[in-house]
């Protein structure tokens, strides 16, 4: 600006001394000055626009951290990703009122011996739970179906099998025969045995330090969504009827629209535990796995491998899906007729494994 003013004063002498050059001298400093001072004010009116721009905070996406093993929310990644405990859970008819499965993220339920059905029921969550069972014995087709969380196994004894099969290393699964390890079970005095083994979180998070299984696990998981809004969820909606045998194991999931669940029924009555809880789901998955009797005992062989039909519910609604697991090593996936892979919802996830599909009807 002090050359700009040096040369402006220069200019003007010379003018005086030119007279008939003076007004046209003095329209082009006019002209240059306009253009110096509008050039400074549009940079500053620039430069205030982009300190608004870095000023004003953009709204960012909700992050939402779900658990891993069956997508519900939590507040922490510490929350979300626990070593998975696999616990085989009896149900038969003598054993009945069970304790805690209702607190399982995850139970796949299949037949056993007499079509009497069994559970394998998954835990990888905080929750206290004083205790779990009855535990019971392994069966080799569960073995696949647990495979792919490579979790720490509670079981006692099993099918031979099943047994060869563990010791065999070619599973990733960590065994907790109570066999051999009967410090982190117990027998309950009030009931008759086989129908008396049980564990309890306090335990299992033992066994876990024993282990040394305290570091997040690595395994596949599904795509999870939303809830369905309450206004677009459907107002009737039909029951899910697993027929597994006689009477007894008979059950019944109901849609309940306010919580966007279902309660389970079995013999004909509320699944309750020994506390009076609700079994409830999030998600229903029936699959059908071909399944045939392989000795005199009644002992089965299921087919876990490959593809088959299934269907899923959850929102109120009922999806007509294909089930797919191409190793031991992969996760069970559910696709949709075009092919995408299906989306559950955050929470308890149920499978019944059926051998035909007429054991569901509507």
């Amino acid at each position: 600006m002090q050359q700009l003013a040096v040369g402006i004063k220069k200019m003007i002498i010379f003018f005086r001394q030119n007279r008939r050059y003076f007004i046209i001298g003095l329209f082009v400093c006019l002209v240059v000055l306009v253009a110096i001072f509008s050039r400074e004010i549009f940079q500053k009116d620039n430069d205030s626009k982009q300190n608004l721009n870095i000023n004003v905070a953009l709204p960012t996406e909700e992050i939402v951290i779900r658990r891993k093993i069956n997508g519900q929310e939590v507040k922490s990644q510490d929350e979300a990703n626990l070593y998975p405990v696999a616990i085989m859970v009896e149900n038969s008819a003598d054993c009945w009122p069970q304790t805690g499965l209702d607190k399982a993220d995850l139970v796949i339920e299949a037949i056993t011996e007499a079509s009497i059905p069994r559970f394998v029921a998954f835990y990888a969550n905080n929750e206290e739970i004083k205790k779990i069972g009855p535990v019971r014995s392994a069966r080799p087709y569960y073995l696949d179906w647990i495979e792919p969380f490579a979790p720490l196994y509670l079981h006692v004894g099993g099918a031979p099998e099943a047994l060869q099969k563990i010791r065999s290393g070619k599973y990733d699964l960590i065994d907790l025969d109570q066999f051999f390890w009967s410090e982190y079970y117990w027998r309950d005095k009030w009931r008759y045995a086989p129908h008396n083994v049980y564990t309890s979180s306090e335990l299992i998070k033992e066994a876990l330090t024993e282990k040394e299984l305290t570091t997040p696990a690595d395994y596949p998981t599904w795509k999870y969504k939303k809830d369905l809004e309450p206004e677009k969820r459907p107002e009737q909606v039909s029951d899910i009827k697993v027929n597994f045998s006689d009477q007894y194991y008979k059950v019944r999931w109901v849609y309940n629209r306010e919580e966007n669940n279902y309660i389970r029924y079995q013999y004909g009555d509320l699944h309750k535990m020994s506390d009076g809880e609700w079994i409830k789901a999030k998600n229903v998955i029936v699959q059908v796995n071909t399944m045939k009797v392989i000795d005199e005992l009644g002992r089965k062989k299921i087919d876990t491998l490959g593809s088959g039909q299934a269907w899923i519910y959850r929102d109120g609604e009922k999806i007509e899906a294909t089930w797919q697991k191409d190793s031991i090593n992969d996760g069970l996936k559910y696709f949709d007729t075009n092919s995408n892979e299906i989306e559950l919802n955050g929470g308890t996830t149920w499978i019944e494994v059926i051998p035909f599909s007429d054991y569901l009807r509507d």
